[in-house]
């Protein structure tokens, strides 16, 4: 309920001192004007166009200012999970992705790889994203942790029977006919010759 002198259009359901009264709804924002505070209030039985700048003394109500308190501390907490979420940094091990990245995948499938290290070839991938959830990194990060420790120290002692099988080198591209050429291996016609001259 709040006492705003007729500033507002309608019927005020009661007169208090003769001033009427009219329900609020709710409050919907608030701001600092010529150095008081003031709600923008919501009132109940209109539309949002027929909302109005209240200073704090018009509202009788204390029920009204406390929901409000309440929704902006809601909103606050929102706001700074949102914030939080939005800033998370990448838990991920950067000198263990940049050695994925740089040796072992460069050396060996993926697939092949996250077999041997006993990930599933979607963990592994979604790990090089960056897609995989925060829960699961420390998993994840342990068990290719301890492959790569062993497979370095595989590669030091010169045995490579534990490693997944090497990539196959890329054969440079060759360039096939699928059909023989027209002219049966002849010179073409008109090429620097009279038309029809030379041919047998």
């Amino acid at each position: 309920v709040a006492d705003i002198a007729g500033e507002a259009e309608g019927e005020a359901e009661e007169e208090e001192g003769g001033a009427p009264v009219y329900q609020v709804d709710k409050i919907v924002e608030e701001r600092v004007e010529g150095g008081g505070l003031e709600y923008r209030i919501k009132w109940r039985g209109w539309g949002s166009r027929w909302n109005t700048w209240e200073p704090e003394r018009h509202i009788i109500d204390q029920v009204i200012l406390t929901e409000w308190e309440e929704t902006k501390a809601r909103r606050a907490a929102s706001a700074a999970r949102s914030s939080a979420s939005a800033s998370r940094t990448d838990e991920r091990d950067q000198a263990l992705l940049a050695e994925y990245r740089d040796k072992w995948l460069a050396r060996h499938a993926q697939a092949a790889v996250a077999r041997h290290a006993g990930v599933s070839p979607g963990q592994l991938s979604a790990w090089l994203k960056g897609t995989i959830g925060h829960r699961a990194v420390a998993g994840v990060e342990l068990k290719l942790r301890a492959w790569a420790a062993a497979a370095r120290g595989q590669l030091a002692s010169g045995a490579s029977d534990g490693l997944p099988p090497a990539r196959r080198a890329k054969r440079p591209a060759t360039m096939t006919c699928a059909r023989k050429p027209a002219n049966n291996g002849r010179e073409g016609r008109g090429r620097g010759r009279g038309r029809g001259e030379g041919e047998a």
